[in-house]
């Protein structure tokens, strides 16, 4: 059993401890409330954190700037792409036999010759004889022409697949309207 003197040295210290708890317990109280006051007065209408002038005058003029610049280089970017790509099919167009246009061609063909069309190219046979060495479909008559079916002067025909077309029997004159190549 512990000495007499040291039981009240025991509560002295137990009560210290209670004491300085307290202390402590009241500081942070006190220390809470004041951060919660302070916090709760700032940014509010009559104490903003920043003006709405401030925003107007420098804040939004600069986002807006720095906004335009980077829509500036994309609107460039995709224009400069979309006119590439538009010049090189421009040019596929073009450099095609047959001009690949929407009009008529008139396509002079000697006995023996061939001619190979795109896919929906459309061909009229003017004169001479034709003679089909694909399956092409007769838009006059809603019929399809069978491979070695001869074609009919002033038919219009459609070629249904690329690498279609005729073999001409006799000098013939052809109206075509698509790329075409000539065997």
């Amino acid at each position: 059993m512990p000495p007499r003197f040291l039981k009240g040295v025991h509560k002295m210290k137990k009560k210290n401890i209670i004491i300085t708890l307290l202390i402590l317990l009241l500081i942070a109280g006190v220390g809470i409330g004041t951060w919660t006051l302070a916090a709760s007065t700032y940014g509010t209408s009559s104490d903003p954190l920043i003006t709405l002038s401030y925003l107007n005058d420098k804040v939004m003029p600069a986002v807006l700037s720095e906004f335009q610049k980077k829509m500036d280089a994309k609107v460039s970017e995709l224009t400069n792409s979309y006119e590439k790509r538009i010049k090189e099919l421009e040019d596929k167009l073009n450099n095609s036999a047959g001009g690949g246009s929407g009009t008529f061609s008139v396509v002079e063909l000697k006995n023996g010759q061939s001619i190979s069309c795109s896919e929906g190219a459309e061909i009229m046979l003017r004169s001479g004889s034709a003679q089909a060495w694909s399956e092409i479909s007769d838009l006059t008559s809603g019929s399809p022409l069978e491979l070695g079916g001869m074609l009919v002067q002033n038919h219009m025909y459609t070629i249904p697949y690329s690498g279609g077309g005729l073999g001409v029997i006799s000098d013939s004159t052809l109206l075509i309207r698509g790329s075409y190549k000539i065997n």
